[in-house]
């Protein structure tokens, strides 16, 4: 199947990553196939995996030795090899187009929670006898759904137990010789009865946040918004063959909520296991991964537009104090990734003078926002038009048009709050919230500060003369003028919260300050917008019952707006959530398995404040009456 010019998307999950050497095998065959010219340069390999009980990294690294690879896959897996947080962890080797999905969650649990296609299977060998926790009833159900017609498996073991559960769910199996001392081995292809295809779902599945399972061929695609999110979708594409045109109002790319000189990659820090936590849990980790490599990739050096040596978030009261204890009793951020501090150790180790005790965010840092978006844009395969306002989105034919651009095969919408200004996205409750930075001139005492600083507000090193103190938050200002109240308030956290820093600045005036003024984009439920753009009318029709109670009947998938996609309302945390958002929407167009899990997804969905109206009955809004 390898053997493929036209071969674009090949997705391989199996179910335990153990040392990772069926992955590294895997891997290092496409990639010969690659330079065979067998495949196309732009093929995209998407590999999960599942492992309940991962190695450490050093007994990865003595297996690695045990077994060397070329460099770019040994080194390019230890590297980005992850904490041991529950979840999903992509791991990019760009160079190869390959995705590593590894899921540290037992089989069973992770395979049934993810969307997506599967082209191959490969199962554990181990026999039901030895491993009764993995072969259930549902992880066979979980292989069904996730196959497509052609779908292969195979498997060392050949026990009656696991060939009658693929056999159920439709594949036909075959037994063959096994390898070395196995006799017997299982391999077979997925060959669904049609009749029997699960096309709808009870109400406890949420079918409305579900997408039928497509691979949709690399074409020409469009990203309005040149900020994080877009700049973000435009390189996954590209990176998977995608020609993407990017299209910006503004005159530069980075200029509206992506336009301040510097920016923290944070996340908020809980303790508890929620969709919203695990979403910016596993974006947090993901942009450091991702962010990190790019950045060196493109010989931009650490120091002067960027460094991911850690964020200091502070306990400035006794709530946070609290916050942070909790924090570093239940491991869910595990010591890997978050160390206490003590004020005496935050003034040994970072050099910053203060009474105050801390966590140390590792893996994260400060960065330039518009210096990031310009080494995501620059790839081979994204074209960016600037001064390029676009006023109306058209299906015709099968494609996207915008105004008279086209033909596309498919648009991402990651243009914030003007994604509100088309009539297919007009009901997405976005809001403005307004924020003022203030840029504080660096002393020659402060230019040492060589962390970001997080507390009630923020500072970061020193970038071209002057931190950055931010940052207000006003959902009811509109006001695009800066404010010499807003530049107070950021001087007086910062004084209040580190008066001996605050000391090697020379206090602003807050009616001749410089600074800037932002406008997030916001929802309601403070979570961002990600993923395929509903069909409000089908949706008004499959669904108006559920104002009825979740009746003992199944719903159909999700009616979509087919090839058009939404990435928005990052607020303040789009250097975060900007990369796995990216890889989400990327996800869903190729029919890749997913970045997150099914609630997560469902969490950011861009129908959830649509359905959650047709669940409370309430009548559509003007603008959805339109639309419908």
């Amino acid at each position: 199947r390898w053997h493929n010019p036209q071969l674009h998307q090949f997705t391989i999950a199996e179910t335990g990553f153990g040392t990772g050497l069926n992955f590294l095998c895997a891997a290092a065959l496409w990639q010969q196939a690659k330079a065979s010219g067998r495949l196309p340069a732009a093929a995209h390999l998407h590999f999960v995996s599942t492992e309940r009980f991962p190695l450490a990294r050093e007994d990865l690294a003595h297996s690695l030795d045990l077994r060397p690879q070329p460099d770019w896959l040994q080194q390019g897996l230890l590297h980005q090899y992850p904490a041991p947080v529950r979840g999903n962890h992509q791991l990019l080797f760009p160079e190869a187009g390959i995705t590593l999905s590894l899921w540290l969650e037992d089989a069973v649990t992770a395979l049934s929670a993810l969307d997506g296609r599967v082209d191959a299977w490969f199962l554990d060998g181990f026999a039901p006898a030895r491993n009764p926790e993995l072969w259930q009833p549902a992880l066979f159900q979980a292989v069904g759904q996730l196959s497509v017609t052609g779908t292969t498996v195979a498997t060392f073991t050949a026990a009656g137990l696991v060939r009658r559960g693929l056999q159920a769910v439709g594949f036909s199996l075959e037994k063959v010789p096994g390898f070395g001392t196995k006799r017997e081995m299982l391999r077979g292809v997925y060959r669904p009865d049609p009749a029997t295809r699960r096309l709808s779902w009870p109400p406890q599945d949420k079918p409305w946040f579900r997408c039928a399972p497509a691979a949709t061929a690399p074409g020409p695609v469009a990203v309005v918004g040149a900020g994080l999110a877009g700049a973000n979708v435009a390189r996954s594409l590209a990176q998977r063959g995608w020609s993407v045109s990017v299209f910006e109002r503004h005159d530069v790319i980075a200029s509206g909520g992506s336009g301040n000189p510097t920016g923290i990659t944070f996340t908020k820090l809980s303790v508890h296991d929620t969709p919203q936590n695990r979403f910016y849990q596993a974006a947090y980790l993901h942009a450091c991964r991702r962010l990190r490599q790019l950045l060196v990739d493109a010989g931009i050096a650490p120091g002067e537009d960027w460094d991911f040596n850690g964020v200091l978030r502070l306990a400035f009261d006794a709530k946070e104090a609290q916050a942070q204890a909790e924090l570093s009793a239940q491991q869910y951020w595990p010591d890997e990734l978050l160390e206490p501090l003590t004020a005496a150790q935050i003034q040994q180790r970072l050099g910053l003078e203060t009474t105050l005790d801390g966590v140390l965010l590792k893996g994260g840092g400060w960065v330039n926002p518009a210096r990031l978006c310009s080494a995501l844009l620059d790839h081979p395969r994204i074209q960016v038009f600037t001064g390029a306002a676009v006023g109306q989105l058209q299906r015709r034919k099968d494609h996207w048009w915008l105004d008279d651009r086209g033909p596309f095969t498919a648009v991402v919408l990651a243009n914030a709050l003007a994604c509100r200004q088309f009539d297919q996205t007009r009901h997405l409750p976005l809001k403005p919230v307004r924020g003022q930075v203030t840029y504080v001139p660096a002393s020659a005492a402060s230019r040492h500060l060589r962390h970001a600083i997080n507390y009630r507000g923020y500072i970061n090193p020193a970038r071209e003369g002057f931190h950055c103190v931010g940052a207000t938050f006003n959902p009811r200002l509109t006001d695009p003028e800066l404010r010499a109240g807003d530049h107070r308030w950021n001087w007086d956290q910062l004084q209040a919260t580190l008066p001996a820093l605050a000391r090697q600045l020379q206090p602003p005036t807050a009616e001749q300050c410089a600074g800037r003024v932002g406008f997030r984009c916001q929802t309601p439920d403070y979570l961002p917008v990600i993923g395929p753009a509903p069909d409000i009318a089908r949706y008004h029709a499959d669904y108006q019952d559920l104002s009825k109670g979740f009746l003992k009947r199944e719903f159909p998938v999700g009616p979509n707006l087919p090839g058009l996609f939404v990435s928005c309302a990052h607020g303040s945390r789009g250097i975060t959530s900007g990369c796995l958002a990216a890889e989400i929407v990327a996800s869903y167009l190729t029919g890749e398995p997913q970045a997150v899990d099914r609630e997560v997804l469902g969490a950011v969905h861009p129908a959830r404040f649509l359905i959650r109206r047709l669940i409370r009955g309430q009548a559509a809004p003007p603008e959805e009456e339109h639309q419908a």
